[in-house]
C-alpha cells in the first residue's frame, strides 16, 4: 500500500489576522477554535495508516515556534522531518525541497502538499478524495482538490474542468485569477469552477520533472541549497544557496504550464480563515449571533466577534463589529472594515514597532517567554521551561547583565561541565555576556523571572541609531 506523505507549508506574514496573527507567529500557530493550532489541528488529519512521516517546511524566523508546537503533540507516524528555508521564496522553491528529500528517501514518494492554516470541517471527505485520487497521481498525475463554492467569493482562485462523476478525477481546463464580484457569480452558476484550495497531491519525480522542464532556476537553487545543509535527527537546514531561487508559486511555476493536472471536486467544509469575517462566519454564535473568546460581558450587542485574552471586556450598543484585546493591542473596527487591519499591520511593521512581529508571549523550543515590563535599557520576563527541555535564550544584542530569580521549580544554568542548579527562592546575577543556556531536569515546568539590562552608554548609542534610522 502506498503511504501518502504530507507536506506541510507554514510560511505566512500574518496581516490578516493581526493583532492576533503577527509577522513571527502567523494564523497557523494561533488557537482559533479548539483546544489546538491550526497547524496542530493540520498534522492532526494525517494520523492514521494512510499517511506516513511528515515533512514541515519553515523559515528560519518562524522555526522556534513550530517545535515548540511539536514538542505539545505525539506523532504516530514519527516526529516530522523540518526543513528550514534561510528565507522565504513562496511555494514552488519549498516543494521543490520537500520533492527532493523524499525522493532520496523513497524513489516512489507520494506528496501530499497541504497549507497549515485552514480549517477543514469535515476531513474525512477530503481524505477519501486523496485516496480516490491516488491512482491518478501513481500515473503520473498532478492531482488539485477543488472545494465546491458555497458563494461567489473573489478572495479566492478558481479550477476550470471538464464535468466529471462524483469522486472521479477530471482534466483541468484553466485558472481564473481572484474575479470580481459579477465574474464569480457566472464561475460559481456554470457548475464547472471550484475554489483553488491550494492542496496539491503527485509523485515526487513527477514534480521534479515538471520543475526541470517549467522553472530550471528554482530547481538549481533547492539542489545547492540541500547539498550545503546541515542536517540532524529531524531537521535539514538549507543554505543559503536556497535564497538565490527566485521567490514563485508553485501555481506560477508549475501548475500554469503542466498538461498533468487533475482536480478532484469536494465539499470538506473548508475555510481559509483569511479574515476576521471568517472567523465571524465559521465561531460558535451564541443568541445573539455572538462569537465570543475570553472574558467577555455585553448588552446590547450582536453580530459580533469580540476574542480576549486575559483581561475583562465590556461592550455596550455596538453590533457588527470585531473587538480583539491581546496583551499589547486592542483592535475595534467594523466588520464590514475588519479586512483593513492588514494595512494598520504593514504601518506598523515599516516603523520597526514590536507589535507587528510577535506576541509578548514567545512560544519556542523549550518552553516560553513573556515580557512583563520593558523600558530603556531594561527588560524583565517571565521564563517557562517545559519538563526535561531546554530553552536558549538566544538575544539579538547579548545583556550587559542578567539576573534570575526561580519562582517555582529547579532549573540548571550553562552547558555541562560548567552548569550552575537554581533552586526554588534562589537568585543569581550575571555581568558577563554570555549565551543564556537552561535547562529543567524535573518532571514539573520551572518558573523564572529574568531581568536583562544594558549599561547606560549603550542605550544612549542605541537611542541615537534609531533616531538616524
Amino acid at each position: 500500500m502506498t503511504r501518502i506523505r504530507p507536506v506541510i507549508l507554514c510560511g505566512g506574514s500574518g496581516t490578516r489576522l493581526w493583532p492576533l496573527s503577527r509577522r513571527l507567529e502567523p494564523k497557523q500557530f494561533q488557537t482559533l477554535g479548539g483546544e489546538h493550532s491550526l497547524f496542530q489541528g493540520t498534522l492532526a488529519r494525517f494520523r492514521d495508516a494512510d499517511f506516513g512521516r511528515a515533512t514541515v517546511l519553515v523559515n528560519t524566523l518562524q522555526e522556534p515556534r513550530v517545535r515548540y508546537e511539536l514538542q505539545q503533540i505525539d506523532h504516530p507516524a514519527g516526529l516530522p522531518l523540518v526543513l528550514v528555508e534561510p528565507a522565504m521564496r513562496s511555494t514552488a522553491p519549498a516543494i521543490a525541497a520537500a520533492a527532493r528529500v523524499l525522493m532520496a528517501e523513497d524513489p516512489e514518494a507520494v506528496m501530499l502538499v497541504v497549507p497549515s492554516d485552514h480549517r477543514i470541517g469535515r476531513p474525512d471527505r477530503l481524505q477519501e478524495a486523496y485516496l480516490a485520487a491516488l491512482p491518478f497521481v501513481n500515473e503520473g498525475g498532478i492531482a488539485l482538490f477543488g472545494i465546491r463554492p458555497t458563494a461567489p467569493e473573489t478572495g479566492f482562485g478558481y479550477i476550470e474542468a471538464e464535468p466529471a462523476g462524483e469522486g472521479q478525477v477530471t482534466k483541468v481546463l484553466s485558472f481564473v485569477e481572484k474575479p470580481n464580484f459579477e465574474h464569480a457569480s457566472r464561475l460559481v452558476a456554470d457548475g464547472r469552477h471550484t475554489w483553488n484550495s491550494g492542496i496539491f497531491m503527485f509523485r515526487a519525480d513527477t514534480i521534479l520533472a515538471e520543475l526541470a522542464s517549467h522553472a530550471p532556476d528554482v530547481l538549481a537553487a533547492v539542489d545547492a541549497g540541500i547539498a550545503e545543509a546541515s542536517r540532524s535527527e529531524n531537521s535539514l537546514r538549507m543554505s543559503q544557496s536556497f535564497a538565490t531561487a527566485p521567490e514563485i508559486s508553485i501555481d506560477h511555476a508549475v501548475m500554469e504550464h503542466s498538461t498533468r493536472l487533475g482536480v478532484l471536486p469536494v465539499s470538506p467544509e473548508w475555510n481559509d480563515l483569511g479574515s476576521f469575517e471568517a472567523l465571524w462566519e465559521t465561531g460558535q454564535h451564541n443568541g445573539e449571533e455572538n462569537v465570543l473568546k475570553g472574558n467577555v460581558l455585553l448588552r446590547d450587542v450582536r453580530r459580533s466577534y469580540i476574542s480576549g485574552s486575559r483581561r475583562l471586556i465590556s461592550v455596550i450598543g455596538l453590533s457588527n463589529i470585531v473587538v480583539v484585546d491581546t496583551d499589547d493591542v486592542v483592535l475595534v473596527a467594523s466588520r464590514a472594515q475588519s479586512q483593513d487591519v492588514k494595512f494598520i499591520a504593514q504601518h506598523l511593521a515599516k516603523a520597526g514597532h514590536p507589535a507587528a512581529d510577535r506576541h509578548l508571549l514567545q512560544q519556542q523550543t523549550g518552553g516560553s517567554r513573556r515580557v512583563l515590563e520593558e523600558g530603556p535599557g531594561f527588560r524583565v520576563e517571565r521564563i517557562d521551561i517545559l519538563p526535561n527541555s531546554t530553552l536558549e535564550l538566544d538575544q539579538e544584542e547579548a545583556p550587559a547583565s542578567a539576573s534570575f530569580v526561580v519562582l517555582s521549580g529547579e532549573a540548571v544554568l550553562g552547558e555541562p561541565g560548567a552548569e550552575t542548579v537554581l533552586t526554588q527562592g534562589f537568585g543569581l546575577d550575571l555581568r558577563s555576556r554570555q549565551q543564556l543556556v537552561l535547562s529543567n531536569p524535573g518532571e514539573e515546568a520551572a518558573i523564572l523571572l529574568l531581568t536583562l539590562t544594558r549599561p547606560v552608554e549603550e542605550v544612549d548609542s542605541l537611542s541615537q541609531q534609531r533616531k538616524v534610522g
